[in-house]
């Protein structure tokens, strides 16, 4: 599925890519990018002068950066990484440890918190650390950036202590800070820390110690997701988001609805972290761009801003996810099996929360598959917004 916002093209546009956050769901993206470095040539540069990525998607985001050198092999590490992703990777499997861990939850909730200190997350995600430090080399960065591969990469986290959204950004010299209603852009070297904290779940992965602070996943706080990459610059936006638009119906009147699990609340909190305001963000955007279509200058002056038209497309699933997470809930490692049903989180009331924790290979590489078709079905719409038939593209 896509959406595409055309506008009349005056100065030479600054392309951004926006990767929002999704857990495993994020494989899809990688499949979206496999069938675009296929639209290229071997040898291209980088399109995307501007990345931003929030959770799992910062993850993909880093190593796209960290590979803007060379941006065929960037696009084919992120797919050997997701092509063989198993939930090892991520957290610890062990049965001892997932039997702990759901212990220590029943009892929390039992307790109402008296006792034995609560248990700082469902998930121990040591192993991400390990995971990252391994396969993203974040000290390309900053070498793409000083060879004009990259003009910025972007990720955003979330303060548990001042409630801010920080987007922390590494980026070429003369790009400026911005603050806006509980949002802000932070000039920093992206490091290990910042992906971790991008990626901390609520709930299901611990909080991350960073500039003074706890900070968790940057979708809860994240009002404005297509912000920080115009912020730095981009006005031509390549958005993959990773949920079927489509919503879900309403139950049949007198059709017997179970009370929802904790399995079933955590999946749809994180559904509405994730989803619904990228959603929100791209409505906005439309109604800026029709407005300023209706001036004479074609742009706004507001206070410390300039409002500028942004032409942008966004791609997402053709197919439920949550339906194809269904079919893999047998590949989870039977300890976390155990743990989710403990929670009530096998049921087909759970699918969003199943689909976001089950990084093994063979969801990924159905959502890598269904991507790239996706991709290669939006090949006019991607081929017109990057101008790709254009002499030197």
């Amino acid at each position: 599925m896509y959406w595409f916002s055309r506008k009349t093209k005056e100065t030479p546009p600054i392309n951004g890519l926006i990767l929002p956050g999704g857990g495993a769901r994020n494989a899809y993206q990688a499949g979206v990018l496999k069938a675009l470095a296929e639209m290229l040539p071997a040898d291209a540069v980088n399109p995307f002068p501007v990345i931003s990525g929030t959770s799992s998607g910062a993850l993909n985001a880093a190593i796209l950066a960290s590979n803007a050198t060379q941006f065929g092999e960037g696009i084919a590490r992120m797919i050997g990484i997701w092509e063989n992703f198993h939930c090892g990777k991520i957290f610890h499997v062990d049965s001892w440890t997932a039997l702990k861990s759901g212990l220590r939850w029943t009892s929390s909730f039992a307790t109402a918190g008296l006792g034995r200190a609560a248990p700082p997350a469902l998930l121990d995600n040591t192993p991400q650390r390990e995971f990252v430090e391994s396969h993203i080399r974040l000290a390309r960065i900053q070498h793409a950036i000083d060879t004009g591969a990259l003009r910025a990469l972007a990720v955003t986290s979330s303060s548990y202590s001042s409630g801010l959204s920080f987007n922390y950004y590494q980026a070429v010299e003369g790009l400026r800070p911005w603050q806006r209603t509980r949002r802000q852009g932070v000039a920093e070297e992206i490091t290990i820390d910042h992906l971790m904290a991008s990626s901390a779940i609520p709930l299901v992965f611990p909080a991350v110690w960073l500039d003074d602070e706890y900070h968790g996943d940057g979708s809860m706080r994240e009002s404005a997701p297509l912000s920080p990459a115009i912020h730095l610059g981009a006005d031509r936006l390549l958005i993959i988001g990773v949920r079927n638009p489509a919503p879900d119906p309403k139950p049949a009147a007198g059709e017997k609805v179970p009370y929802p699990t904790i399995g079933q609340i955590t999946g749809y909190m994180l559904d509405t972290l994730f989803m619904d305001r990228l959603d929100s963000d791209i409505e906005r955007m439309n109604r800026v761009n029709h407005i300023i279509g209706e001036t004479r200058s074609k742009y706004i002056e507001h206070e410390d801003t300039t409002l500028r038209p942004i032409e942008f497309l966004m791609i997402s699933p053709s197919k439920d996810v949550r339906e194809i997470s269904e079919r893999h809930i047998k590949d989870f490692p039977r300890s976390v099996r155990l743990l989710l049903r403990s929670l009530g989180a096998l049921s087909h009331e759970s699918r969003p929360l199943l689909s976001y924790l089950l990084f093994e290979s063979a969801f990924c590489q159905e959502l890598i598959e269904l991507g790239y078709q996706d991709g290669l079905n939006a090949r006019s719409e991607i081929t017109e917004l990057l101008e790709l038939d254009k002499p030197g593209n």
